[in-house]
C-alpha cells in the first residue's frame, strides 16, 4: 500500500546552548552564511528586547571589542519557553514529543531569518512567501510540518500523514540522543 514518507533527517539533540549553537553552526555551513551566536536568555529579556510572547529572535548587535566595530549576530532563544538550557548538564525536561518537535521548528525559524538577512539583505519580520516556503521545506526535511495561524506563524504541528505529534513522551532517537 502506502509507505510512510521517511525523512531524511532525524532531529539533532538540541536540549543545550552548545546543542544549539552546534546546530545552527551545522545550517550555516550547509547554506552558506556566517557562523551566528547563540544565547539563551529569560523570557523578561526577549520580551524586554523584541515584544511579548515572542520565544526567540535574531538581531545584530555593534560588537565594542573589535578594532573595527562591526556587528555580532545573535540568536537569542527563551530558554523556559523553547525548553534549552544554559547549562551543558542541566537540560531542561522535555514532557511531550510535540515539544521537541516545536523546539527544532523554532530554531530552523531563526536561522532563517539569519539566512534572508545574509543572502537578501532584507527584514523578514512579516514572515512573507519565500520565509513560509523555505520554513516549510527545511521542517519537511526533518519530518516536521504545520499548518500557519493566522499570525503567520507555524502552530499545528503534525507528522506527514498529518498525526499529531501527540502527548507521549519523546523517545532516545526523538530527542537527538546517539545521532551524532
Amino acid at each position: 500500500m502506502f509507505s510512510q514518507k521517511k525523512s531524511s533527517k532525524k532531529w539533532p539533540k538540541v536540549d543545550t546552548c552548545g546543542e544549539v549553537q552546534q546546530f545552527i553552526d551545522e545550517m550555516c555551513q550547509e547554506y552558506h552564511v556566517p557562523s551566528i551566536k547563540v544565547i539563551i536568555k529569560s523570557a523578561y529579556w526577549i520580551e524586554c528586547f523584541a515584544t511579548k510572547r515572542v520565544m526567540a529572535c535574531a538581531f545584530w548587535w555593534p560588537n565594542d571589542e573589535e578594532e573595527d566595530a562591526g556587528f555580532t549576530r545573535y540568536i537569542a532563544f527563551d530558554g523556559h519557553k523553547c525548553r534549552i538550557s544554559v547549562k551543558e548538564r542541566n537540560p531542561v525536561k522535555i514532557h511531550h514529543r510535540f515539544q521537541t518537535a516545536e523546539t527544532v521548528h523554532i530554531i530552523i525559524h531563526e536561522f532563517i531569518h539569519h539566512y534572508f538577512h545574509h543572502h537578501e539583505g532584507i527584514s523578514t519580520s512579516n514572515h512573507g512567501r519565500n520565509f513560509r516556503q523555505m520554513e516549510k521545506k527545511m521542517n519537511a526535511d526533518y519530518g516536521i510540518y504545520f499548518f500557519y495561524g493566522g499570525n503567520n506563524y507555524a502552530m499545528w504541528f503534525h507528522s506527514f500523514w498529518g498525526f499529531p505529534f501527540g502527548k507521549k513522551r519523546p523517545n532516545a532517537a526523538d530527542r537527538g540522543c546517539g545521532v551524532r
